[in-house]
């Protein structure tokens, strides 16, 4: 039976480069008329490749040990986009004690955004109603990046909320499952599960005391 790990937030764990993005599967078909191509998307998934380079030896083994535990693409791993581990408009704010006062380093409680699926969608919608933004102003940005139910989307334009902290998000790629009122939207370290790629090549190279740079190339699962 597999099992799901989560990828470390740990510095260690961030890469150098990531390339976090969704892939078209498409078919193409010709006209025999005319020549002319068109291309129908069957279908988009999660692709990420993330680089990494001189990590101590030490590090480099625990890295190369995580991967080894993969057992290829055996178990998976959720992975979060290390560029959009929230989204921007929502950031966390700093809240305090009663007194006014915070913990002995000065900083406060950190208060993000509890978002809850407002009205019920199939499988395959390609928008989704979410309630508890903040009210009357723009609260994702093009790109922005939540979970639901275990699933990752994105938002395909920018949008704003309206006096009662609702809005209605068009998203990428569609629902991969319904979705009913209620449901919890993750947008702090949303995450995806995906699958090793090219296992064989998943080596973390040792030189002296250092690690070579190595790539980490990820995909998810069709649903």
């Amino acid at each position: 039976m597999a099992t799901t790990y989560d990828w470390p937030r740990d510095v260690l764990w961030n890469p150098g480069a990531n390339r976090f993005r969704l892939a078209n599967i498409s078919q193409v078909s010709m006209s025999p008329y005319t020549g002319n191509q068109k291309v129908i998307t069957q279908q988009q998934v999660w692709h990420a490749e993330l680089d990494f380079s001189n990590h101590e030896t030490a590090d480099g083994i625990d890295i190369q040990g995580f991967i080894d535990g993969l057992e290829g693409g055996a178990n998976p791993v959720r992975l979060f986009d290390h560029a959009r581990i929230r989204p921007l408009l929502l950031s966390s704010t700093a809240s305090f004690f009663s007194d006014g006062t915070g913990f002995s380093d000065g900083t406060g409680f950190l208060d993000g955004y509890n978002l809850t699926v407002l009205t019920a969608a199939a499988k395959g919608a390609r928008t989704v109603a979410l309630t508890g933004f903040p009210v009357s102003q723009p609260v994702l940005k093009r790109g922005d990046l939540f979970e639901i139910n275990g699933f990752l989307y994105q938002a395909r334009y920018g949008v704003s909320s309206n006096a009662a902290g609702q809005a209605l998000v068009t998203i990428q790629p569609g629902l991969r499952a319904g979705v009913a009122a209620g449901d919890v939207a993750i947008t702090d370290y949303p995450s995806v599960s995906m699958t090793l790629l090219n296992a064989g090549d998943a080596v973390v190279p040792r030189i002296e005391n250092y690690t070579g740079p190595f790539t980490l190339s990820f995909v998810e699962p069709l649903p």
